[in-house]
């Protein structure tokens, strides 16, 4: 369950980096538009994969892995 909703959110992600790319770059007469809408992308994606690798991270080291409630 726990890879599909992993799926399910790049997925999403794919999806609307691609539609965003294409609305809002290759429409845009601007070029501090165009700018603006890559920066904030490219920020998006570094948050997402930075805080994907530290929970993979803290996983593997977590000693509460195997307690039940």
């Amino acid at each position: 369950m726990k890879n599909l909703g992993l799926i399910a959110l790049l997925g999403g992600w794919i999806f609307l980096t691609a539609w965003g790319i294409f609305r809002g770059i290759l429409e845009s007469q601007s070029l501090i538009m165009t700018l603006s809408f890559i920066v904030i992308w490219v920020g998006l994606l570094i948050l997402l994969v930075t805080s994907i690798i530290q929970r993979v991270k803290e996983s593997k080291d977590d000693p509460y892995k195997d307690v039940e409630i």
